[in-house]
Protein backbone atom coordinates (compact mmCIF):
# COMPACT_ATOMS: atom_id res chain seq x y z
CA UNK A 1 0.00 0.00 0.00
CA UNK A 2 1.50 3.80 -0.83
CA UNK A 3 1.62 5.45 2.08
CA UNK A 4 1.64 8.80 0.53
CA UNK A 5 -1.15 8.33 -0.79
CA UNK A 6 -4.28 10.66 0.48
CA UNK A 7 -7.30 8.24 1.78
CA UNK A 8 -10.81 8.58 0.54
CA UNK A 9 -13.85 10.37 1.51
CA UNK A 10 -15.05 7.15 2.78
CA UNK A 11 -12.15 5.99 4.80
CA UNK A 12 -11.96 9.90 6.37
CA UNK A 13 -15.80 9.67 7.62
CA UNK A 14 -17.47 6.18 6.68
CA UNK A 15 -21.00 6.19 5.51
CA UNK A 16 -23.68 5.91 7.80
CA UNK A 17 -25.33 2.28 8.01
CA UNK A 18 -28.56 1.68 5.76
CA UNK A 19 -30.28 0.63 9.05
CA UNK A 20 -29.68 3.77 10.54
CA UNK A 21 -31.07 5.97 7.75
CA UNK A 22 -33.99 3.65 7.21
CA UNK A 23 -34.73 4.11 10.81
CA UNK A 24 -34.74 8.06 10.37
CA UNK A 25 -36.82 7.77 7.33
CA UNK A 26 -39.31 6.05 8.69
CA UNK A 27 -39.68 8.29 11.77
CA UNK A 28 -40.16 11.20 8.86
CA UNK A 29 -42.84 8.94 7.07
CA UNK A 30 -44.71 8.23 10.24
CA UNK A 31 -44.78 12.25 11.03
CA UNK A 32 -46.09 13.04 7.62
CA UNK A 33 -48.69 10.12 7.18
CA UNK A 34 -49.81 11.20 10.85
CA UNK A 35 -50.55 14.71 9.57
CA UNK A 36 -51.85 13.46 6.37
CA UNK A 37 -54.51 11.40 8.58
CA UNK A 38 -55.30 14.80 10.39
CA UNK A 39 -55.74 16.16 7.48
CA UNK A 40 -58.67 13.83 6.95
CA UNK A 41 -59.73 14.46 10.03
CA UNK A 42 -60.02 18.27 9.30
CA UNK A 43 -61.68 18.01 6.13
CA UNK A 44 -64.40 15.40 7.87
CA UNK A 45 -64.55 18.23 10.35
CA UNK A 46 -66.15 22.13 9.11
CA UNK A 47 -64.49 24.13 10.73
CA UNK A 48 -61.93 22.05 11.93
CA UNK A 49 -60.18 23.74 15.31
CA UNK A 50 -57.46 25.66 15.30
CA UNK A 51 -55.46 23.09 17.40
CA UNK A 52 -55.76 20.64 14.85
CA UNK A 53 -54.23 22.82 12.24
CA UNK A 54 -51.47 23.70 14.08
CA UNK A 55 -50.74 20.13 14.89
CA UNK A 56 -50.83 19.04 11.20
CA UNK A 57 -48.25 22.08 10.69
CA UNK A 58 -45.99 20.62 13.55
CA UNK A 59 -46.23 16.80 12.20
CA UNK A 60 -45.57 17.86 8.68
CA UNK A 61 -42.39 20.21 9.33
CA UNK A 62 -41.29 17.38 12.01
CA UNK A 63 -41.74 14.90 9.35
CA UNK A 64 -39.93 16.50 5.91
CA UNK A 65 -36.57 17.95 8.37
CA UNK A 66 -36.12 14.24 9.89
CA UNK A 67 -36.78 12.42 6.10
CA UNK A 68 -34.14 15.26 4.87
CA UNK A 69 -32.07 14.60 7.17
CA UNK A 70 -32.23 10.94 6.21
CA UNK A 71 -31.63 11.46 2.70
CA UNK A 72 -28.60 13.61 3.64
CA UNK A 73 -27.13 10.72 5.33
CA UNK A 74 -26.82 8.95 2.48
CA UNK A 75 -27.55 11.12 -0.84
CA UNK A 76 -26.04 7.76 -3.15
CA UNK A 77 -28.96 5.66 -2.30
CA UNK A 78 -32.11 5.26 -4.56
CA UNK A 79 -34.20 4.23 -1.49
CA UNK A 80 -33.28 7.56 0.79
CA UNK A 81 -34.46 9.35 -2.42
CA UNK A 82 -37.95 7.44 -2.23
CA UNK A 83 -38.40 7.59 1.46
CA UNK A 84 -37.35 11.77 1.18
CA UNK A 85 -39.40 11.85 -1.48
CA UNK A 86 -42.66 9.91 0.24
CA UNK A 87 -42.82 12.11 3.09
CA UNK A 88 -42.70 15.35 0.91
CA UNK A 89 -45.72 13.78 -0.86
CA UNK A 90 -47.41 12.93 2.41
CA UNK A 91 -46.87 16.58 3.47
CA UNK A 92 -48.68 17.96 0.91
CA UNK A 93 -51.76 16.45 2.29
CA UNK A 94 -50.88 16.98 5.83
CA UNK A 95 -50.50 21.34 5.46
CA UNK A 96 -53.71 22.94 6.08
CA UNK A 97 -55.13 24.21 2.94
CA UNK A 98 -54.36 28.17 3.34
CA UNK A 99 -50.67 27.21 3.47
CA UNK A 100 -50.57 26.67 -0.37
CA UNK A 101 -46.88 27.71 -0.90
CA UNK A 102 -45.77 25.12 1.62
CA UNK A 103 -48.17 22.72 -0.48
CA UNK A 104 -46.85 23.93 -3.85
CA UNK A 105 -43.01 23.20 -2.16
CA UNK A 106 -43.57 20.60 -0.82
CA UNK A 107 -45.32 18.73 -3.86
CA UNK A 108 -42.17 19.95 -5.72
CA UNK A 109 -39.50 18.28 -3.33
CA UNK A 110 -41.89 15.02 -3.49
CA UNK A 111 -41.50 15.14 -7.41
CA UNK A 112 -37.48 15.90 -7.32
CA UNK A 113 -37.03 13.26 -4.49
CA UNK A 114 -38.73 10.21 -6.63
CA UNK A 115 -37.07 11.92 -9.67
CA UNK A 116 -34.14 11.02 -8.02
CA UNK A 117 -34.87 8.03 -6.84
CA UNK A 118 -35.71 6.77 -10.15
CA UNK A 119 -32.01 8.17 -11.59
CA UNK A 120 -30.39 6.43 -9.01
CA UNK A 121 -31.85 3.69 -9.70
CA UNK A 122 -31.68 3.35 -13.31
CA UNK A 123 -28.41 1.75 -14.74
CA UNK A 124 -25.54 3.84 -15.20
CA UNK A 125 -25.61 4.65 -19.00
CA UNK A 126 -28.92 6.14 -18.44
CA UNK A 127 -28.01 8.61 -15.95
CA UNK A 128 -26.33 10.32 -17.60
CA UNK A 129 -28.10 11.56 -20.61
CA UNK A 130 -31.53 11.94 -17.88
CA UNK A 131 -29.31 14.53 -16.22
CA UNK A 132 -28.04 16.15 -19.28
CA UNK A 133 -31.26 16.36 -20.23
CA UNK A 134 -32.39 18.23 -17.51
CA UNK A 135 -29.60 20.70 -17.26
CA UNK A 136 -30.11 21.23 -21.11
CA UNK A 137 -33.65 22.14 -20.02
CA UNK A 138 -32.60 24.63 -17.22
CA UNK A 139 -30.43 26.72 -18.95
CA UNK A 140 -32.51 26.77 -22.59
CA UNK A 141 -34.83 28.21 -19.82
CA UNK A 142 -32.65 30.78 -18.96
CA UNK A 143 -31.77 31.94 -22.43
CA UNK A 144 -35.83 32.13 -22.84
CA UNK A 145 -35.76 34.39 -19.95
CA UNK A 146 -33.31 36.58 -21.47
CA UNK A 147 -35.17 37.30 -24.82
CA UNK A 148 -38.69 37.59 -23.64
CA UNK A 149 -38.31 41.63 -23.70
CA UNK A 150 -40.35 43.18 -26.24
CA UNK A 151 -40.17 42.74 -28.72
CA UNK A 152 -40.35 38.94 -28.34
CA UNK A 153 -39.77 36.60 -31.03
CA UNK A 154 -42.60 34.10 -31.44
CA UNK A 155 -40.83 31.21 -30.25
CA UNK A 156 -39.69 32.64 -27.25
CA UNK A 157 -43.27 33.99 -26.56
CA UNK A 158 -44.81 30.33 -27.13
CA UNK A 159 -42.13 28.35 -24.94
CA UNK A 160 -41.81 31.00 -22.31
CA UNK A 161 -45.73 30.91 -22.00
CA UNK A 162 -46.34 26.75 -22.93
CA UNK A 163 -43.30 25.49 -20.77
CA UNK A 164 -40.97 27.61 -18.93
CA UNK A 165 -42.63 30.33 -16.98
CA UNK A 166 -43.98 28.29 -14.01
CA UNK A 167 -40.70 26.36 -14.18
CA UNK A 168 -38.62 29.86 -13.74
CA UNK A 169 -41.70 31.40 -11.91
CA UNK A 170 -41.35 28.92 -8.78
CA UNK A 171 -37.44 28.88 -8.79
CA UNK A 172 -36.90 33.02 -9.40
CA UNK A 173 -34.92 32.75 -12.44
CA UNK A 174 -37.05 35.20 -14.48
CA UNK A 175 -36.97 38.46 -13.63
CA UNK A 176 -33.08 39.31 -13.07
CA UNK A 177 -32.73 38.04 -16.96
CA UNK A 178 -34.73 41.35 -17.31
CA UNK A 179 -32.46 44.34 -15.85
CA UNK A 180 -30.34 44.35 -18.75
CA UNK A 181 -31.93 42.79 -22.08
CA UNK A 182 -31.63 45.53 -23.64
CA UNK A 183 -32.49 48.47 -21.09
CA UNK A 184 -33.29 48.26 -17.39
CA UNK A 185 -36.72 48.45 -16.84
CA UNK A 186 -37.81 51.26 -13.73
CA UNK A 187 -37.31 49.91 -10.49
CA UNK A 188 -40.77 50.16 -7.84
CA UNK A 189 -40.78 50.67 -4.44
CA UNK A 190 -44.31 50.11 -2.45
CA UNK A 191 -46.02 53.19 -0.78
CA UNK A 192 -48.47 52.05 2.04
CA UNK A 193 -50.51 54.63 3.64
CA UNK A 194 -52.25 53.17 6.79
CA UNK A 195 -55.89 54.92 8.15
CA UNK A 196 -57.07 53.34 11.83
CA UNK A 197 -60.18 54.75 13.03
CA UNK A 198 -59.83 55.79 16.34
CA UNK A 199 -63.33 57.31 17.63
CA UNK A 200 -65.66 60.37 16.64
CA UNK A 201 -65.87 64.01 16.78
CA UNK A 202 -68.37 66.11 18.19
CA UNK A 203 -70.19 66.08 15.30
CA UNK A 204 -70.35 62.32 15.25
CA UNK A 205 -67.68 62.36 12.20
CA UNK A 206 -65.06 59.37 11.97
CA UNK A 207 -61.39 60.70 13.24
CA UNK A 208 -58.63 58.83 12.10
CA UNK A 209 -54.97 58.64 12.35
CA UNK A 210 -52.51 57.56 9.56
CA UNK A 211 -48.85 56.20 8.82
CA UNK A 212 -47.09 55.60 6.06
CA UNK A 213 -44.86 52.66 5.29
CA UNK A 214 -42.34 52.52 2.29
CA UNK A 215 -41.15 49.13 1.38
CA UNK A 216 -38.32 48.72 1.45
CA UNK A 217 -36.80 51.24 3.01
CA UNK A 218 -33.43 52.87 3.49
CA UNK A 219 -31.62 53.03 5.34
CA UNK A 220 -33.37 50.40 7.90
CA UNK A 221 -33.85 47.50 5.05
CA UNK A 222 -30.11 48.03 4.75
CA UNK A 223 -28.89 45.23 6.93
CA UNK A 224 -25.34 44.45 5.67
CA UNK A 225 -22.46 46.49 4.05
CA UNK A 226 -23.11 46.12 -0.04
CA UNK A 227 -27.10 46.72 0.84
CA UNK A 228 -27.63 43.24 -0.44
CA UNK A 229 -30.58 43.41 2.18
CA UNK A 230 -32.35 46.35 0.75
CA UNK A 231 -32.28 44.59 -2.76
CA UNK A 232 -33.64 41.56 -1.54
CA UNK A 233 -36.65 43.60 -0.49
CA UNK A 234 -36.30 45.52 -3.72
CA UNK A 235 -37.49 42.36 -5.55
CA UNK A 236 -40.56 41.81 -3.31
CA UNK A 237 -41.72 45.23 -5.34
CA UNK A 238 -41.29 43.32 -8.33
CA UNK A 239 -44.13 40.67 -7.79
CA UNK A 240 -46.55 43.59 -7.95
CA UNK A 241 -45.39 45.07 -11.38
CA UNK A 242 -46.90 42.09 -13.68
CA UNK A 243 -49.32 44.22 -15.37
CA UNK A 244 -51.22 44.40 -18.95
CA UNK A 245 -49.71 47.72 -20.32
CA UNK A 246 -52.53 50.50 -20.59
CA UNK A 247 -56.08 50.50 -21.88
CA UNK A 248 -54.58 50.42 -25.94
CA UNK A 249 -55.81 46.42 -26.76
CA UNK A 250 -59.22 46.27 -24.76
CA UNK A 251 -61.86 48.08 -25.89
CA UNK A 252 -64.30 47.53 -23.87
CA UNK A 253 -62.24 48.20 -20.28
CA UNK A 254 -61.16 51.44 -22.29
CA UNK A 255 -65.13 52.38 -22.30
CA UNK A 256 -65.55 51.74 -19.04
CA UNK A 257 -62.24 52.54 -17.48
CA UNK A 258 -61.23 55.94 -19.29
CA UNK A 259 -64.73 57.73 -18.75
CA UNK A 260 -64.68 56.56 -14.80
CA UNK A 261 -61.35 58.23 -14.44
CA UNK A 262 -61.90 61.48 -16.65
CA UNK A 263 -65.45 62.30 -14.30
CA UNK A 264 -62.20 63.10 -11.36
CA UNK A 265 -59.19 64.84 -13.26
CA UNK A 266 -60.57 68.15 -12.32
CA UNK A 267 -59.37 66.97 -8.85
CA UNK A 268 -56.25 64.53 -9.63
CA UNK A 269 -55.37 65.48 -13.15
CA UNK A 270 -54.05 62.55 -15.58
CA UNK A 271 -49.95 63.23 -16.13
CA UNK A 272 -49.94 65.61 -19.00
CA UNK A 273 -46.78 64.41 -20.44
CA UNK A 274 -47.99 60.70 -20.48
CA UNK A 275 -50.64 59.04 -23.12
CA UNK A 276 -53.63 59.15 -21.14
CA UNK A 277 -54.09 55.31 -22.13
CA UNK A 278 -50.79 53.99 -20.69
CA UNK A 279 -51.53 55.60 -17.89
CA UNK A 280 -53.36 52.72 -16.81
CA UNK A 281 -52.21 49.56 -15.51
CA UNK A 282 -53.95 46.15 -14.64
CA UNK A 283 -52.12 43.90 -12.43
CA UNK A 284 -52.42 40.05 -14.01
CA UNK A 285 -55.51 38.52 -12.30
CA UNK A 286 -52.89 36.17 -9.75
CA UNK A 287 -51.61 39.27 -8.58
CA UNK A 288 -55.10 40.82 -7.90
CA UNK A 289 -56.16 38.23 -6.29
CA UNK A 290 -53.58 36.77 -4.21
CA UNK A 291 -50.45 38.55 -3.86
CA UNK A 292 -52.11 42.30 -3.07
CA UNK A 293 -54.42 41.15 -0.66
CA UNK A 294 -51.68 39.53 0.76
CA UNK A 295 -49.54 41.97 1.13
CA UNK A 296 -52.48 44.12 2.48
CA UNK A 297 -52.55 41.94 5.18
CA UNK A 298 -49.10 41.39 5.95
CA UNK A 299 -49.09 45.45 6.23
CA UNK A 300 -51.89 45.75 9.00
CA UNK A 301 -51.04 42.93 10.87
CA UNK A 302 -47.51 44.57 11.09
CA UNK A 303 -47.78 48.28 11.07
CA UNK A 304 -51.52 49.05 13.23
CA UNK A 305 -51.70 49.50 16.27
CA UNK A 306 -52.59 46.33 18.68
CA UNK A 307 -55.87 45.55 18.56
CA UNK A 308 -57.10 47.81 15.92
CA UNK A 309 -56.30 45.73 12.43
CA UNK A 310 -60.22 45.44 11.97
CA UNK A 311 -60.30 49.18 11.93
CA UNK A 312 -57.48 49.75 9.80
CA UNK A 313 -57.41 50.15 6.05
CA UNK A 314 -54.40 50.44 3.76
CA UNK A 315 -53.83 51.48 0.82
CA UNK A 316 -51.19 50.71 -1.62
CA UNK A 317 -49.23 52.19 -4.33
CA UNK A 318 -46.70 50.89 -6.58
CA UNK A 319 -44.34 53.86 -6.93
CA UNK A 320 -42.07 53.32 -10.21
CA UNK A 321 -38.68 55.17 -10.35
CA UNK A 322 -37.98 56.46 -14.04
CA UNK A 323 -34.36 56.21 -14.71
CA UNK A 324 -33.18 59.59 -16.38
CA UNK A 325 -30.63 59.07 -18.97
CA UNK A 326 -27.03 60.33 -19.66
CA UNK A 327 -28.44 63.44 -20.95
CA UNK A 328 -30.71 64.67 -18.51
CA UNK A 329 -28.58 63.51 -16.02
CA UNK A 330 -25.26 65.52 -16.87
CA UNK A 331 -27.11 68.58 -18.23
CA UNK A 332 -29.78 70.02 -16.04
CA UNK A 333 -30.96 72.06 -18.63
CA UNK A 334 -32.80 69.06 -20.24
CA UNK A 335 -34.62 68.42 -17.34
CA UNK A 336 -36.08 71.87 -16.09
CA UNK A 337 -37.16 72.00 -12.30
CA UNK A 338 -35.12 68.75 -11.18
CA UNK A 339 -32.25 69.28 -9.74
CA UNK A 340 -31.93 65.56 -8.81
CA UNK A 341 -32.38 62.00 -9.81
CA UNK A 342 -34.35 61.67 -7.10
CA UNK A 343 -36.61 64.55 -7.73
CA UNK A 344 -40.71 63.44 -6.87
CA UNK A 345 -41.23 64.24 -10.13
CA UNK A 346 -39.20 60.91 -11.87
CA UNK A 347 -41.58 58.57 -10.05
CA UNK A 348 -45.08 57.17 -11.13
CA UNK A 349 -47.34 56.14 -8.29
CA UNK A 350 -49.82 53.78 -9.76
CA UNK A 351 -52.77 52.94 -6.77
CA UNK A 352 -53.64 49.30 -6.41
CA UNK A 353 -56.48 49.96 -4.11
CA UNK A 354 -57.54 50.06 -0.85
CA UNK A 355 -58.09 47.02 1.22
CA UNK A 356 -59.12 46.06 4.95
CA UNK A 357 -60.90 43.60 7.18
CA UNK A 358 -64.14 42.48 6.28
CA UNK A 359 -66.91 39.60 7.83
CA UNK A 360 -66.21 36.17 5.96
CA UNK A 361 -69.45 34.96 4.94
CA UNK A 362 -68.31 31.08 4.61
CA UNK A 363 -66.98 31.01 7.47
CA UNK A 364 -69.14 32.89 10.65
CA UNK A 365 -66.76 34.68 13.50
CA UNK A 366 -64.03 35.07 10.99
CA UNK A 367 -62.67 37.40 8.69
CA UNK A 368 -60.53 38.27 5.51
CA UNK A 369 -59.26 40.96 3.40
CA UNK A 370 -60.48 42.50 0.79
CA UNK A 371 -60.43 45.31 -1.90
CA UNK A 372 -62.80 47.72 -0.38
CA UNK A 373 -63.82 49.92 -3.25
CA UNK A 374 -63.64 48.05 -7.00
CA UNK A 375 -65.47 50.74 -8.64
CA UNK A 376 -62.63 53.36 -7.37
CA UNK A 377 -62.14 56.38 -10.10
CA UNK A 378 -58.45 56.05 -9.47
CA UNK A 379 -57.79 52.00 -8.97
CA UNK A 380 -54.86 50.98 -11.23
CA UNK A 381 -54.73 54.47 -12.60
CA UNK A 382 -51.41 56.51 -12.30
CA UNK A 383 -51.36 59.60 -9.64
CA UNK A 384 -49.18 61.63 -10.58
CA UNK A 385 -46.62 63.95 -9.06
CA UNK A 386 -46.12 66.70 -11.77
CA UNK A 387 -44.19 70.50 -11.78
CA UNK A 388 -45.72 72.86 -9.59
CA UNK A 389 -47.16 75.34 -12.79
CA UNK A 390 -44.65 78.47 -12.73
CA UNK A 391 -42.64 77.29 -10.10
CA UNK A 392 -42.38 78.27 -6.06
CA UNK A 393 -44.34 81.24 -5.43
CA UNK A 394 -41.67 84.31 -4.48
CA UNK A 395 -41.19 84.51 -0.71
CA UNK A 396 -43.65 81.51 0.25
CA UNK A 397 -41.18 79.18 1.81
CA UNK A 398 -43.95 76.59 2.53
CA UNK A 399 -44.74 75.71 -1.25
CA UNK A 400 -42.86 72.76 -2.89
CA UNK A 401 -41.59 72.95 -6.32
CA UNK A 402 -44.55 70.01 -7.28
CA UNK A 403 -47.44 69.02 -6.51
CA UNK A 404 -48.00 66.48 -4.83
CA UNK A 405 -51.47 64.43 -6.24
CA UNK A 406 -50.38 60.97 -3.90
CA UNK A 407 -50.42 62.09 -1.01
CA UNK A 408 -53.72 64.17 -2.04
CA UNK A 409 -55.59 60.75 -2.60
CA UNK A 410 -54.26 59.23 -0.06
CA UNK A 411 -55.40 61.31 2.95
CA UNK A 412 -58.86 61.86 1.13
CA UNK A 413 -60.50 62.16 5.20
CA UNK A 414 -58.66 65.77 5.20
CA UNK A 415 -60.15 66.95 1.54
CA UNK A 416 -56.76 68.30 0.58
CA UNK A 417 -56.22 69.87 -2.73
CA UNK A 418 -52.98 71.13 -4.75
CA UNK A 419 -53.59 74.55 -3.37
CA UNK A 420 -53.02 73.20 0.76
CA UNK A 421 -51.16 70.08 0.40
CA UNK A 422 -47.85 72.11 0.88
CA UNK A 423 -50.22 73.67 4.16
CA UNK A 424 -47.40 73.55 7.46
CA UNK A 425 -50.27 72.49 9.14
CA UNK A 426 -50.25 68.86 6.82
CA UNK A 427 -46.63 68.65 6.56
CA UNK A 428 -46.74 66.01 9.29
CA UNK A 429 -49.56 64.28 7.07
CA UNK A 430 -48.23 64.26 3.67
CA UNK A 431 -45.88 62.18 2.49
CA UNK A 432 -42.44 62.62 2.86
CA UNK A 433 -40.68 62.22 -0.73
CA UNK A 434 -36.88 61.83 0.99
CA UNK A 435 -37.26 59.19 2.71
CA UNK A 436 -37.00 57.51 -0.98
CA UNK A 437 -33.43 58.93 -0.96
Amino acid sequence: MDRDAAPGAEEVVPSFEWRLVRRAGLAGLGLTTAAAVLGLVATAAAPPPAALSTARLLLAFAGTLTAGAALSMRPDLWRAWAVGGGAAALAVAGVPEHWDSFRLLFGVLAAVGLAGAATLAAPARYRLPVVSGWLLFHFTGIFFATTTPPSTPWLTEQMFIRVYNPYLQFIYMRNAYHFYSPEPGPASVLVFVLKTETGTDAQGRPQYDTQWVVLPKRPDDVKDPLGLTYYRRLSITEQLARVTPGLLSNVAERSEMLPRRQAVAHLIPMNPSEEPLSQYRLPQPEVARYVLPSYASHVILEHAPPGLAGKTTVKIYRVEHRTMNVEEFANPRHRPGSTSPYDPTTYRPYFLGEFGYVADTEKPGAARIELLNPQEPLLYWLVPIVPRPGGVPPGDPHKRPFIDFMSIHALDTLDLNAGDVDDPKHRNKVFDWNQLR
